[in-house]
């Protein structure tokens, strides 16, 4: 609810300061930059939202294996791994992926397991969904 408070306000700042200024000029410049960036993050927290209700209902915890990474520099964004995962769990045949995380700290190496989780009706997977499922 958070994100979507967010998303509202930066939505409705431009008509707000238009209809509280003495001018609709003072009220389009901030929208045009606001507006979109509102829209973004609605859309993203819902997409996110939607994957997440999706592997709570039918997701199988699983294991990904590092195989390959690529650390990509972000520069004056965070780092973002490339990875090549072997991806194996209980309910669907063992297969290989490719994916990017963040880079945090520690790095992630080959040979790491990570947690994962699998739709199992079309494989696809996310990593860091760990608050989601029980990890034995």
């Amino acid at each position: 609810m958070f994100t979507y408070s967010i998303a509202v306000g930066l939505m409705l700042s431009g008509p707000v300061i238009a209809l509280t200024s003495d001018s609709l000029w003072n009220g389009l410049c901030p929208a045009i930059i606001t507006f979109p960036i509102g829209v973004a993050i609605a859309v993203t927290t819902y997409g996110e939202r939607w994957n997440a209700k999706r592997f709570r209902a039918v997701g199988v915890v699983s294991t990904a294996e590092i195989l390959a990474v690529r650390i990509r520099e972000g520069g004056e964004n965070p780092d973002v791994a490339e990875l090549r995962v072997r991806i194996s769990g209980p309910g669907f045949d063992t297969f290989k992926a490719d994916c990017e995380v963040p880079a945090g700290i520690p790095r992630p190496l080959i040979g790491d397991r990570l947690h994962a989780v699998v739709d199992p009706s079309d494989n696809s997977f996310a990593i860091g969904y760990d608050h989601l499922f029980e990890q034995d």
